[in-house]
């Protein structure tokens, strides 16, 4: 999803305080970058971060929907290999 693919939009910034614009210049300069692709960089990662963490959260909400299918909810102990099965059935079912 983040990779460089035809138009790509621009971002413009307005009224950003002088000392925060020092730093991300001084920031980029350390890195050997422009100001440009020190922000693009920056702002990427935390698209990825964003990503990472809805795709774990809906992970997380497909084993609770397992587990209380399965009526293993509420257990301390549930068998990884359920678990699995049961997600990969749904994706299956999901995709078809």
């Amino acid at each position: 999803m983040l990779q460089k693919e035809g138009v790509m939009a621009t971002v413009q910034v307005r009224d950003v305080p002088d000392e925060v614009a020092a730093v991300i210049a001084e920031k980029a300069s350390a890195e050997h970058k422009s100001v440009s692709a020190y922000l693009r960089d920056l702002m990427a990662a935390d698209v990825r971060r964003e990503l990472q963490r809805r795709a774990i959260a809906t992970w997380d909400e497909k084993l609770q929907q397992t587990q209380q299918r399965l009526g293993l909810a509420g257990r301390s102990a549930v068998s990884g290999a359920e678990v699995v099965r049961e997600v990969r059935d749904d994706y299956d079912r999901d995709s078809e």
